[in-house]
């Protein structure tokens, strides 16, 4: 068995066409059609059933099953393939989040510089699912990634290196009764961020808690411009502490009462990968 009758069968189950699976690997029919007869020649079995009265293909219950085991094994094979590529390389790929790369990479940027790491790193910046998704197939080597409280999974290794709350922001010209009662925000505009990034998650979450659905007024995954949307008195926001200054000129009320989420930041990697010593050089650094 050969990894390229995984590949061709993989994309037969996925699209059902002979000619549209060899267009794909530009190569030619028969050469699928060998594929796929090898493998079920091996396992004794029909993985594929061809009706070629109505010209269908459709999967059979045992080509099912073996397709799941398919994927995870063309999976496993391009994470070593990147691993391995990268223990012969002195960059590492950085996940870094957006709020992350703005406001905590520049307070360990001193230490980086110290190691002589900086000329070593890649950034690569998206949202923490959509980074913590390259992170397990192998496109990023390493990433800071944000949650709200702390990312706990099987096939992850996670170091928790800071946590933040967050706090409703408001311009100074907005007038709101304190101790702010969150259901009094019931009809007030927000300022929120895109959908996918923790900062969302936590917002319906708070939304659902306080069982209010307060207007949206505008969505962003900039958090300079939700802030200055905010001091432009636009509407109020949902941010964690960790992205204010003193220099916004914004008002900060904390979120009141026990069980408050938290911003939490964590140097993440798969807990089967290789890390080259340029990686675990890194990984002490920004683990402090």
């Amino acid at each position: 068995m050969n990894t390229r009758d995984l590949e061709y069968f993989a994309k037969l189950v996925e699209i059902k066409n002979f000619s549209a699976v060899a267009d794909h690997f530009g190569v030619s029919q028969p050469t699928v059609s060998l594929a796929l007869k090898r493998l079920e020649t091996s396992y004794g079995i029909e993985l594929l059933h061809r009706d070629q009265s109505h010209n269908t293909l459709t999967v059979t219950p045992a080509g099912r099953q073996f397709a799941r085991h398919v994927r995870v094994i063309l999976g496993e094979l391009q994470q070593a393939d990147s691993e391995l590529a990268g223990m012969q390389t002195e960059t590492v790929r950085l996940g870094l989040p957006p709020i992350i790369g703005n406001f905590y990479l520049p307070t360990v940027i001193p230490r980086l510089v110290e190691e002589n790491l900086m000329t070593h790193l890649q950034t690569v910046e998206a949202g923490s699912a959509e980074l913590l998704h390259q992170l397990r197939s192998g496109e990023v080597d390493m990433a800071l990634l944000g949650s709200a409280g702390p990312l706990a999974d099987d096939d992850l290794r996670v170091h928790e290196i800071s946590a933040t709350p967050f706090a409703i922001i408001t311009s100074p010209k907005r007038e709101l009764s304190l101790p702010l009662d969150v259901h009094a925000l019931a009809n007030t505009p927000f300022i929120a961020m895109t959908e996918g990034f923790v900062h969302d998650q936590v917002f319906t979450a708070m939304r659902t808690k306080a069982n209010i659905n307060p207007p949206i007024a505008f969505r962003t995954s900039d958090f300079q411009l939700l802030k200055q949307m905010v001091a432009q008195d636009v509407g109020v926001a949902l941010l964690a502490t960790l992205a204010l200054r003193p220099e916004d000129g914004l008002r900060v009320i904390p979120l009141l009462g026990s069980g408050q989420p938290r911003f939490s930041i964590a140097v993440v990697t798969r807990k089967q990968q290789l890390l080259s010593p340029i990686m675990r050089k890194l990984q002490q650094t920004l683990e402090g």
